[in-house]
Parts: C-alpha cells; sequence; structure tokens
C-alpha cells in the first residue's frame, strides 16, 4: 500500500508540470516543452510516461525519446562513486565473501569474471515501468542482475541439451530432487549453491519487426539489457554435505565426477546456449577469455604451485618515483591524454616543474612502459603479496581452461597423493 500511496501523491504534484507541457505543445514551443519533459526524469520516469499517456499519447512518445536517448548506455559505477558505495558494493556484492573452511572436505569454490560477448536480457517484475521490457534490478541499488534461480535454470538447461535429465543420479546430487516429487525418500538438497552476479552498466536494445509483404519496419520494440562488453562475477559454491561418513574412495569418486560435470556445463551455458531470455535468438553469450578465475577445492595433502608465472619486465629504478606501492601511477601523472590514460607530452611539459617526476624524455619512456607492462607489474605485485592459501587453488582464463584444470583435479583425487 505504501507504493500505491507515493505513487498517487507523486502523481499529483506532476499534475502542474504535465498541464504545463500541455499548453507549451498547444502553443508549438517544442523546445520548453521537452524541458519541462526533463523535470518529469526525476524521481519516477516510468509513472510520468503512464500519466502523460493518460493526458495525450504523443506528448508520452516524445517524453519516451528523451528517456530513451539518456538511458542506452547507463554507467552505474558513477553513481556507486558518488555515493560513497563503491567499496561496500564490492566487497559485498560483486565479491561474495566466502571461507570454505567451514565447510566439509571436499567443499569447493567456483569463481571467475566474464565478459558479455552478446547482451543480457531479463525480465523485471517493477509496475509502471516506460518499456515494457524491463530488465531484472536489485531493489536497493538498481543494479542488473542475474538472480540464483535464474543461474540454476540456465545451468540446468545447458545440461539438458547433453542429454541429461532430472531424474539423473548427478543432476539430482548437484541440483536436489524434481519439483514434482512428493516421495519422500526422493526428496533432497542439492550440493549446488549459486550466487548473484550483479552488473554496473544497462543499455537498450531495439527490436524491429518486419512486415513480410512490404519488407518495412513495424513498431520498434525497446528492450532492457546489460550491452556488449560489460562485466560481472560469476560465484559458485559445492558443498558435498550428504557425503559425510562415506568411504574415501566414493567422495573422491563423486566430486571430481560433479567437477568435471559442472565445468562441461558452464562452457555450455556461458558459449553455446547463452543464460537469461531470448537465448534462442542469441542473447546472454559470454567470450571465452576470463579473468581471475580460480577453483578452491577443501583437500588435504594436495600441493600445487599458487603463484603465477607472469612474464613481466621490472620497472626502472628512475620509474619507481612516479609509481604506488601497488604499481600503479600516481593521481598527479595520470588522467592525461597520452599513452596508457598519462599525461601527454605537452601537458607534463607545462606542470613538470611542480611535479616529482624527472625529465620529459624519462616521462616518455615510464609512459611506453606503463603502456605495456603497468598491469603485469600491478598483478605481479597483488600476487606476491597474497598469502599463500590454506587450501590448494587452480587458476584459469578461459573456459577451455576450466575444463582443463577439472579432469586435473579428478586425476589428483583418484591418485594415491592424496593422504587419507
Amino acid at each position: 500500500m505504501m507504493n500505491w500511496d507515493w505513487f498517487a501523491e507523486l502523481s499529483n504534484q506532476q499534475n502542474e508540470v504535465i498541464e504545463k507541457i500541455m499548453q507549451l505543445e498547444k502553443g508549438e514551443k517544442k523546445e520548453e516543452a521537452n524541458k519541462e519533459r526533463e523535470i518529469l526524469l526525476f524521481p519516477n520516469e516510468h509513472l510520468s510516461y503512464h500519466s502523460l499517456v493518460v493526458k495525450n499519447k504523443t506528448s508520452a512518445d516524445n517524453f519516451r525519446s528523451i528517456w530513451q536517448n539518456k538511458s542506452l548506455q547507463i554507467d552505474f559505477s558513477e553513481q556507486i562513486n558518488e555515493q560513497g558505495l563503491n567499496g561496500f558494493i564490492k566487497k559485498d556484492f560483486l565479491y561474495p565473501p566466502i571461507n570454505i573452511s567451514l565447510l566439509p572436505q571436499y567443499s569447493f569454490l567456483l569463481q571467475f569474471t566474464f565478459t558479455l560477448e552478446k547482451p543480457y536480457i531479463s525480465c523485471d517484475e517493477q509496475n509502471f515501468y516506460i518499456i515494457d521490457n524491463p530488465i531484472r534490478k536489485d531493489k536497493v541499488f538498481g543494479l542488473p542482475y542475474v538472480a540464483p534461480s535464474s543461474w540454476k535454470g540456465s545451468f540446468r538447461a545447458a545440461l539438458w541439451q547433453f542429454g541429461y535429465k532430472a531424474e539423473d543420479d548427478e543432476i539430482r546430487r548437484i541440483f536436489g530432487n524434481e519439483r514434482k516429487t512428493q516421495e519422500h525418500e526422493r526428496l533432497r538438497a542439492g550440493r549446488l549453491h549459486l550466487f548473484p552476479t550483479f552488473f554496473t552498466k544497462k543499455g537498450l536494445e531495439i527490436i524491429n519487426p518486419h512486415y513480410r509483404e512490404r519488407r518495412v519496419g513495424k513498431n520498434p520494440i525497446l528492450i532492457e539489457s546489460v550491452p556488449i562488453g560489460t562485466s560481472g562475477i560469476f560465484t559458485l559454491l559445492y558443498v558435498p554435505f550428504d557425503l559425510i561418513e562415506k568411504e574415501e574412495k566414493e567422495i573422491k569418486k563423486q566430486v571430481s565426477r560433479d567437477i568435471l560435470l559442472i565445468a562441461k556445463g558452464l562452457e555450455a551455458m556461458f558459449r553455446d546456449f547463452g543464460f537469461g531470455a531470448k537465448t534462442s535468438s542469441g542473447f546472454g553469450i559470454a567470450k571465452p577469455e576470463l579473468t581471475d578465475g580460480k577453483l578452491v577445492l577443501k583437500v588435504e595433502g594436495v600441493e600445487i604451485s599458487q603463484k603465477e608465472d607472469i612474464k613481466i619486465q621490472e620497472p626502472e629504478e628512475a620509474f619507481k618515483k612516479y609509481l604506488n606501492e601497488d604499481g600503479s601511477v600516481k593521481e598527479e601523472f595520470k588522467k592525461g591524454s597520452g599513452e596508457a590514460g598519462l599525461l601527454s607530452n605537452t601537458q607534463y611539459g607545462k606542470i613538470k616543474d611542480q611535479l616529482s617526476g624527472g625529465s620529459l624524455s624519462e616521462f616518455k619512456k615510464l609512459r611506453r612502459w606503463y603502456s605495456n607492462y603497468g598491469e603485469l607489474w600491478q598483478k605481479h605485485i597483488a600476487v606476491e603479496q597474497t598469502p599463500e592459501p590454506k587450501w590448494p587453488v587452480w587458476c584459469f582464463e578461459s573456459f577451455g581452461e576450466l575444463l582443463g584444470k577439472a579432469e586435473e583435479i579428478e586425476k589428483v583425487l583418484r591418485s594415491k597423493e592424496v593422504s587419507q
């Protein structure tokens, strides 16, 4: 009821602006009318649109055109930074804090950052939206996201393509019992726990159906989406709670098979079949390359190299005065029009005497090195400063590599090298 009361009060407050727009349109003062429409974009552009529809459909369409131009590409990260929520969202939303040490033996955490190769779309349940196809957003920050239930459904659908069925033992132990199961002895929870994925960008897709006879477009359909090139963090937790007190051989056999099945299913979902809505039309596909991919397995007696072999070129001693401890360039040398976003020759020359840097030729060498090796150097420092994890970690940078790591883990678990 509170929402409806707020809508009613807001509608009353907007009536004055709407009436003014009507008068300006009668006087053919389009520019002034558009300025008044922009006022209606806040705090609820969706309610404003529906209020205008009741008054005048043409005026409502003009208002939606203004909204459309402003919504073609929205970067929520700017709003997050302005509100001082950047650290909070990264820590608690994007990277869920998970300590597998508290979980049963052979639990594992699988996490990676993917990038969209095709737009992602879904369906929201918001009332009074300005278009018929809003993307699903969380209620607090308004960030587009993939809910755990959506991940689970897309993951199941991808495995169905390989011939797996809901009643198969492998599927039941991962996802739990089938929805229609009524027999008490067949009821069980699944070992798989999926976490939401939040995105910090939103855009619009335009689908324009055509008349076959005339080969011309009908009314364009606007669909909210997460655009191509946007990255998201996928997090999966596997907890074999039902294997406690089972024989070690049987535990390792089931866990190794599940890891292989999950890796195979993830590659199929992200690369072949997609996730979200309209996957048959090619939406919801990710690039094959991944970032920060890791699989952490709670198992004793397994030793693997935890440090990444990063091929880098270390900075010259003279370059270090330009760098922070984490390997990034100091703020005073950034936000320029030169390579890698650093100051250009002209910009550096104008303020060189005010900075703690060296000659222009030295700065040009630093800029060239940073453009080629700066990102790798920062990654190298981060890896060196990261303490050795308690449990073995397998790192990967693509879905194909993930599948290879899953096969490697299967061999490790079935070998005699694992301590009993």
